[in-house]
């Protein structure tokens, strides 16, 4: 994104350059020079963004595998947090059991 910044403002510059008062010659060099760069940063552009677009697709299988394994590593941590709290709700109820008195009968017994 530098490069062709730089490569605009120097377009920029040359095409001030070129109407600024340089003879015929030199005014037609210029605008020749800038389009040259134009094309330039034009095919370097596509070059970078094809690039890019092969990186892409490179990485599209690793993030679906990445995606796959973090499902089940999910699901996973799912399971074993529920067989947690059962085991804990199952001990609880055992506890509780155990320990609490007897309740008492609303009529007395004969």
């Amino acid at each position: 994104m530098k490069r062709i910044t730089s490569v605009g403002m120097a377009l920029t510059a040359l095409f001030g350059l070129a109407v600024s008062g340089c003879d015929k010659k030199t005014s037609e060099d210029l605008k020749q020079k800038a389009e040259e760069t134009k094309q330039t940063v034009e095919r370097k552009a596509k070059e970078a963004k094809a690039a890019a677009d092969k990186q892409i697709e490179k990485a599209k299988p690793k993030l679906k595998e990445f995606g796959e394994k973090a499902k089940d590593a999910t699901q996973d941590a799912m399971e074993k947090t529920k067989e947690v709290a059962d085991s804990a709700a199952q001990k609880l109820k055992e506890a509780t059991n155990t320990t609490s008195p007897q309740p008492v009968s609303p009529t007395p017994a004969p």
